[in-house]
């Protein structure tokens, strides 16, 4: 049986090509994969009486989650209302108190012509004809005062009647928000408080996010930008140790306008660069990615040149 030996340089020859050709494409750029997380809070201070939130169930936007107890609203709303009756109830009733004077004045201008016709016919003193209109006189000059008086005091009770009305819309307002409403859809991240605690305007309930499209913030080298674009889709892998080796699609939405310094956690093909340029690429998240996951990013442009 014969045998051949090769020179060693054609076996390492053989050795490096058969790892060139497996060899996988090194990636454009490193990330790691956040979301847009929203910290809810109450609009209003009160024990929470109501509380259905636990951290991973998934809320449609709108909807009401709890509520916080509006006791003390409701009996500042009704004393404000109370005050407001009141202040109707004063109202003057402007017709019917003038309805008297209006009388009394027609009948006096009635008398004055009887009186006057009387007196062509000299069936009547000029006195008698003076005197009524004289007490007409009064009685206009009365009716105007008193229609005044009465418009003077409607004004003034409207006036204080007013206020009361935006204090009770603002008490409704309060009200309306006792209701925890969650303000998008997503998932419950992080839970920070409990049935029956109370609840303070500000002070986080929970913190929510929608992980159904993850953000994957990358880096690149300023020689990068140019095969880059806005919109632009670019293939995304994550490691298989968390997926499976999984490579998903994914869209530029946001490349930074300044260039910063390299963060720590970023590692670029040429380590030595100082400065890169921030995007977000928006993924569509099937349920494996996770928010903190790291990343690689494939460059349609940066594949073609390595073919």
């Amino acid at each position: 049986m014969k045998r051949y030996l090769f020179p060693c340089s054609t076996v390492l020859f053989f050795l490096f090509g058969a790892c060139a050709c497996t060899q996988r494409p090194q990636p454009d750029a490193y990330g790691n994969f956040e979301a847009v997380e929203v910290l809810v809070s109450a609009d209003c201070n009160g024990k929470l009486l109501d509380f259905r939130v636990e951290e991973g169930m998934r809320f449609r936007r709108g909807e009401i989650v709890g509520w916080v107890d509006t006791t003390q609203l409701l009996l500042q709303r009704d004393q404000l209302k109370a005050e407001l009756a009141v202040c109707r109830a004063q109202l003057p009733e402007k017709e019917k108190q003038l309805d008297i004077l209006r009388e009394q004045l027609a009948k006096t201008r009635h008398e004055l012509k009887r009186f006057r016709a009387l007196a062509e016919a000299d069936a009547s003193t000029a006195q008698q004809v003076d005197n009524l209109t004289y007490d007409a006189e009064i009685l206009q000059k009365q009716l105007d005062a008193e229609e005044s008086n009465l418009d003077i005091q409607t004004r003034t009770l409207l006036a204080r009647m007013e206020p009361i009305r935006q204090q009770i819309l603002q008490v409704q307002d309060r009200i309306d928000h006792a209701y925890v409403v969650n303000p998008v859809a997503g998932t419950v991240l992080a839970k920070y408080a409990e049935q029956y605690e109370l609840a303070a305007i500000g002070k986080p309930l929970y913190k929510v996010a929608n992980l159904d499209t993850l953000i994957l913030r990358a880096y690149v080298e300023e020689p990068q930008l140019a095969a880059i674009r806005l919109g632009q889709t670019v293939r995304v892998a994550v490691d298989s140790v968390y997926a499976g080796g999984a490579e998903f699609s994914g869209r530029i939405g946001w490349i930074a306008d300044q260039a910063e310094f390299t963060p720590k956690v970023i590692q670029t093909r040429d380590e030595r660069a100082n400065l890169v340029y921030a995007l977000k690429i928006y993924v569509a998240n099937p349920g494996m990615l996770k928010i903190g996951m790291p990343a690689e990013v494939y460059f349609p442009a940066a594949e073609n040149t390595e073919k």
